[in-house]
């Protein structure tokens, strides 16, 4: 009955064949806002272009933890299905939910480059204002680091500190308004009609957690997780129906047919966006170089100090001529800080008689042999240089050099203490749910007693969930009603995956000669002393970031 009541909100009056001439999702969150979130970015970009959007807006909370995921699918159209590849104009944007310590959130979108880099510096500020993870901005701070971006205020809206970001945003602040057939978002539609008569700027949204209703019981899960209870304690915490969720444009129009302008514009909105992470421009720091000297001049310098160390009997002609191509190479791709920074390092281990070791395709570098860098001659062993650079190959070299375990700390805070946490930070490892994670949590919401939560773990062993799934009589064995044991397989089985918190990678550092919001956010890492950035060393790659 209530659905229904509200469902005759809407005006019958106008036809329902009205429909908007495109329309954005603006507000999509993905499971990256870590249990306020049921799908997977690719998942919500893949259902915006099934369902005909023009585009979709991924702003997760209180960071930028999955956009990067985001980009690398709408930049690689093989990623999608043949049924359901994106439009040459889809529009793939983003931004972040930030919740103040006033109580009110705010979603920013950066229409520019500028606006990226204060989203970021936001974002790193709240971080390190908080125990790790959580997030402590003030309204103040939002107002001091929002240039350039557009501002979208959630309701609740309260009348003081709305008034005072319409002063400081003007004409880039909007309201969204969304129908998902609840009391509450009914009272927020009557205000924010109010507002607008007032001056105030909305669009239409569903403001969607899932990018489909199926997810509706996962995120319920994920929401008892967030409240540490379960589902026969909870009281209150669930939302109230599956309708916020990525919609069909013909839903959409019959929801909003009475103001399909609102649906319309969101396309507005999304044309003053012009920033893409394509954008973002990483510098290597410049090596610390010896008066009147370039880096390139210096890093020939240190390869041919080496080349006695390495060919005692004296060099032939064809590995001179590969150094030569090598640094060559190297010059023209602008890498020469990268490796002058890796001897720096490697020479700070060796006066501390730290061990090292480096691996990898930098093994094919006789510029690596020689700087020390790598201890095996690549021609002994018949390995080409190109594996590790090539122009072809439009990557940057990735050097891996393992430090003596139990003296790796001391490599870490050198890099602190050379570059400063404005510019290093190490690449963070997403924690996702593996399987036997995965069941104790759902387990847990279902109330499942400890004792049948462990008896069930030990028997998956290796198999995890496939040894389960697909063996109903195992709910009899452990004594778990045959419809709650469907339930918990099925649920467990779409958590896994999902991103669960942030770790430190073991091996990978940023370092940056500009500060490094403006690449991306920064925030404490669990280890006193240590940052991590908010992606990991897929993402970093995948923006062509040279990591250490």
């Amino acid at each position: 009955m209530e659905q229904r009541s509200l469902i005759q909100q809407v005006p019958k009056t106008l036809p329902l064949t009205t429909g908007p001439k495109g329309f954005i999702e603006l507000l999509g969150r993905s499971n990256f806002s870590f249990l306020q979130g049921a799908s997977h970015p690719e998942e919500m970009i893949s259902q915006a272009v099934e369902y005909g959007y023009q585009g979709i807006g991924l702003c997760d909370l209180n960071g930028l933890y999955g956009v990067v995921r985001g980009y690398e699918m709408i930049s690689k159209p093989s990623l999608f299905t043949a049924s359901a590849e994106p439009p040459p104009n889809f529009k793939y944007l983003f931004g972040s939910e930030i919740s103040t310590v006033e109580g009110v959130n705010i979603t920013l979108m950066p229409k520019s480059k500028r606006g990226y880099g204060h989203l970021c510096t936001l974002l790193t500020l709240g971080k390190r204002n908080a125990e790790k993870g959580f997030s402590k901005i003030s309204l103040t701070d939002l107002l001091e680091h929002s240039d350039e971006c557009l501002a979208f205020f959630l309701p609740p809206w309260k009348p003081d500190l709305l008034e005072r970001c319409r002063r400081h945003f003007g004409d880039r602040l909007y309201l969204p308004v969304w129908r998902d057939l609840s009391w509450t978002s009914l009272e927020y539609g009557k205000e924010a009609f109010a507002l607008e008569r007032q001056g105030y700027q909305l669009f239409a949204t569903q403001r969607p957690f899932m990018h489909t209703r199926d997810r509706k019981p996962l995120f319920d899960v994920l929401t008892c997780l967030l409240h540490k209870t379960t589902f026969d304690q909870a009281e209150g915490i669930f939302a109230s129906n599956g309708e916020r969720c990525l919609h069909p444009l013909g839903e959409l129009t019959r929801l909003w047919r009475d103001r399909v302008d609102l649906l319309e514009r969101t396309l507005e909105i999304a044309s003053r966006v012009n920033f893409s992470l394509s954008e973002i421009r990483y510098r290597y720091p410049a090596g610390f170089l010896p008066s009147g000297m370039t880096a390139s001049q210096y890093l020939r310098h240190l390869v041919e100090e080496g080349i006695p160390w390495r060919f005692p009997q004296g060099i032939e002609s064809k590995h001179r001529q590969q150094i030569d191509y090598e640094l060559a190479l190297i010059q023209d791709l602008g890498y020469e800080d990268y490796f002058l920074t890796l001897f720096e390092i490697c020479e700070f281990a060796k006066t501390r008689r730290i061990l090292y070791q480096g691996r990898g395709s930098a093994a094919n570098s006789l510029v690596c042999y020689c700087l020390g860098l790598t201890s095996v001659n690549p021609d002994q062993v018949d390995l080409l240089f190109e594996r590790f650079i090539s122009k072809e190959r439009g990557e940057p070299p990735d050097i891996d050099i393992d430090f003596e375990h139990e003296r790796r700390e001391e490599i870490i805070q050198h890099i602190y203490e050379r570059y400063g946490s404005l510019h290093a930070a190490m690449v963070c490892n997403v924690v996702r749910y593996r399987a036997r994670m995965a069941f104790r949590e759902v387990a847990k919401t279902l109330g499942i007693s400890q004792e049948k939560i462990t008896q069930v773990v030990s028997y998956m062993g290796r198999d995890g969930l496939k040894r389960l799934i697909g063996n109903p009589q195992l709910a009899a064995q452990f004594q778990i009603d045959a419809g709650r044991w469907e339930k918990l397989l099925q649920l467990a089985n779409q958590i896994r995956g999902f991103p669960r918190h942030l770790s430190i990678h073991s091996g990978g550092f940023i370092i940056t000669q500009d500060p490094l919001t403006e690449i991306g956010p920064v925030e404490k890492a669990t280890m006193e002393g240590r940052y991590v950035i908010q992606w990991n060393k897929d993402d970093v790659n995948a923006l062509g970031l040279m990591k250490i």
